[in-house]
């Protein structure tokens, strides 16, 4: 093995230890965005193949799908989206180092490889389950194989191997993330600079070019097919606001988002705990000085007459810089971490740049030096082991413990599955601020190994479930404690202990653990409500038993407090519960439209409370007036038909008064 092989395998293995070190313990937790690409890569492996994943605003699906090649071994769990990761970071830094090998020389590879393993940005995001890390991992390696088509045609050899597996690879990155689909750009623009000043470059290229471009086009035309022709995708929509009020001549959003992410570099990062530690740039202040020295090299390298056979490397290392940037220029610094990363190679390339040509310079004309050619790579080394323990103590110590990464790490669920991985058994209750389909349940099914346990999810800041089954166990977080109004109902249920891997200084918490007899609380609920019987669904999805409203008599301007039992009959996605006070003429006065029980989760038999807290407007006349229930399902945001109600096997329309709320006039 020679030493420049060692080199880069010594690169390697510092990168693999600072990027599996505590993998399944840091981030502490999972964002319900890792959870949910792992809820996507389960179903790959239940038999689910889409083309594009339609969770959350739309995701490619590359990721997920090389996750499920995990999780068809190991089950659901969150380390298969970690270490496909990983996988694709490392490949990331030998696809660097080849390309950058190839481009310009081994020194310049070895600097790059370097800085990209030891680099905060670099490990941050390979360790998050995201899809982001997928792509600048297979762009690098198209140019890898374009740059071996380069040289090959240089000498008049054939390349097209080398242009066809360029075109599949870049064409697979549409398949990653969205910047991808502005980074082909580079060869055609590439291509025109050759056309203009190295004519005959451009003569030994431009068939092989075009004909890697209609090549990603081939490999990305069902994809991009799929997306032109549905409305599954909403990200777009989102993050292009500015270029929509740039084409309407108000160029200021797109002009301060820009100014604001050229701070990413090396002065001010991302804001985001999820993705950084908030205003960390992407370059420590050395790196950064050393990125600005490189740019000028790389500007003397297409303008200056020395260093020629560097010129197109140059040339396509700023285009693959600005190209790879421009996704944080149009949308902003926010969430730069990862919409930026397509240029997260090349950035480190730059410094590199730097490095080698101060190297060479030492050393031709400092006789120091040149007698004691130790004295570089030492001082090199030195560089790069401080930023590898800057990046341990940032990433491993300061981010990671930080309270604020717990919360969005969702570290507090995490705990929950964890305790009832080791103590749960039966129906749980589990209180979740977020306890919808793509949130905490994905984060569950990631984590809780326990198949004694028969999850159910509320939210108790708005509601209470009790689990039909004659003994249950609930989970209440401090972000989803019992609200005050409700607590009167689950006072027979008395605490049996707290989960005491929560710190203590974690936001989310305590995490308490109640225990109970299901009948004996059933039975002190009920008699605190009115009792009725209304069935809603045409399944039957859920039985009305009673209400209780809290608040009486209200105010103008004041709050009503109404709660309604129900009994679960079949799970049916996406309904809503709505509450209306009615005017004389029919139409709602006020009302408030939520349901805190998830209904794609419920059990049949299980009964819930759910609160309806809204407030009347000022202006409402003194007065009685009828509190009505319904319930609708969201199928889309225009779609929303209301459930059936049925009274004895008797249609009773969708909507049904259940008491009178008095309004007073002021004291």
């Amino acid at each position: 093995m020679s030493k420049r092989t060692i080199w880069i395998v010594l690169i390697l293995l510092v990168a693999a230890a600072l990027r599996l070190w505590l993998l399944a313990d840091v981030p502490p937790g999972m964002t319900h965005d890792e959870a949910d690409h792992g809820l996507d890569a389960w179903g790959v492996v239940q038999g689910i193949r889409p083309i594009y994943f339609s969770v959350g605003y739309g995701r490619e699906p590359l990721f997920d799908y090389a996750s499920a090649l995990l999780m068809a071994s190991w089950g659901p769990t969150y380390l298969a989206g970690r270490l496909v990761a990983v996988f694709s970071g490392l490949i990331l830094i030998a696809a660097t180092y080849a390309w950058s090998k190839v481009a310009f020389n081994w020194r310049v590879a070895i600097l790059t490889a370097a800085g990209l393993a030891v680099s905060f940005w670099a490990v941050m995001t390979a360790r998050h389950a995201l899809r982001s890390v997928t792509m600048p991992a297979l762009f690098t390696l198209a140019a890898w194989f374009f740059w071996r088509a380069l040289r090959k045609r240089q000498r008049d050899e054939t390349a097209w191997r080398e242009f066809a597996l360029a075109g599949l690879l870049l064409g697979a990155t549409m398949y990653t993330y969205m910047p991808a689909r502005i980074m082909w750009v580079i060869f055609p623009a590439l291509l025109v600079f050759w056309a203009l000043f190295e004519r005959e470059t451009a003569r030994r290229m431009w068939q092989g070019t075009l004909a890697l471009l209609a090549l990603t086009g081939m490999v990305a035309a069902p994809l991009l097919y799929f997306l032109t022709t549905t409305e599954t995708e909403r990200r777009l929509d989102q993050l292009s606001g500015p270029l929509t009020a740039a084409a309407k001549g108000d160029l200021a959003p797109l002009w301060h988002n820009t100014l604001a992410s050229l701070r990413l570099f090396t002065i001010e990062g991302d804001s985001l705990w999820r993705y950084n530690l908030p205003g960390r740039p992407f370059l420590t202040p050395v790196m950064g000085v050393l990125f600005y020295v490189g740019l000028v090299v790389a500007l003397w390298y297409i303008f200056g007459r020395k260093r020629r056979q560097f010129r197109s490397a140059a040339v396509f290392a700023l285009l693959w810089l600005i190209v790879g940037i421009a996704p944080a220029l149009i949308t902003g610094p926010e969430a730069g971490v990862t919409r930026a990363i397509a240029m997260q190679p090349v950035l480190y390339l730059f410094p590199a740049l730097a490095i080698a040509e101060g190297w060479s310079l030492a050393t031709g004309h400092w006789a120091l030096v040149e007698q004691r050619r130790w004295v570089i790579p030492t001082v090199v080394l030195l560089l790069f082991g401080w930023l590898a323990v800057d990046t341990g103590n940032a990433y491993f110590g300061e981010w990671a413990n930080a309270p604020e990464v717990r919360v969005q790490y969702e570290a507090t669920r995490v705990a929950a599955m964890r305790f009832l991985n080791e103590n749960g058994s039966g129906a749980v209750a589990v209180s979740s601020p977020r306890p919808d389909k793509f949130h905490d349940p994905s984060t569950a099914l990631m984590t809780l190994r326990n198949d004694d346990v028969d999850l159910r999810w509320f939210n108790g800041a708005y509601s209470l479930l009790v689990p039909g089954e004659q003994r249950a166990t609930w989970l209440f977080s401090g972000f989803a404690e019992l609200h005050p109004a409700l607590q009167p109902y689950f006072a027979g249920a008395p605490a049996t202990g707290e989960v005491t891997t929560v710190r203590d200084d974690d936001f989310d918490r305590p995490l308490r653990v109640y225990s109970a007899e299901t009948d004996r609380l059933l039975t002190t609920i009920a008699d605190q409500f009115a009792p009725t019987e209304a069935i809603f669904g045409v399944t039957p999805n859920a039985a009305l038993l009673g209400y209780n409203l809290l608040t009486p008599v209200v105010q103008p301007g004041g709050v009503v407090q109404f709660v309604t039992l129900w009994r679960a009959l079949a799970p049916l996605d996406d309904v809503v519960v709505f509450t209306h006070v009615l005017g004389d003429d029919g139409i709602p006065l006020a009302q408030a439209d939520r349901l805190d029980v998830p209904s794609a989760f419920w059990h049949s038999d299980d009964v819930f409370i759910q609160l309806h807290e809204f407030a009347l407007p000022s202006s409402v006349v003194p007065g009685d007036y009828p509190l009505a229930v319904g319930a609708y399902q969201r199928l889309g945001p225009d779609d929303l038909p209301r459930l059936p109600i049925t009274i004895n096997d008797v249609p009773a329309g969708d909507l049904l008064p259940l008491t009178t709320l008095q309004v007073a006039a002021d004291e």
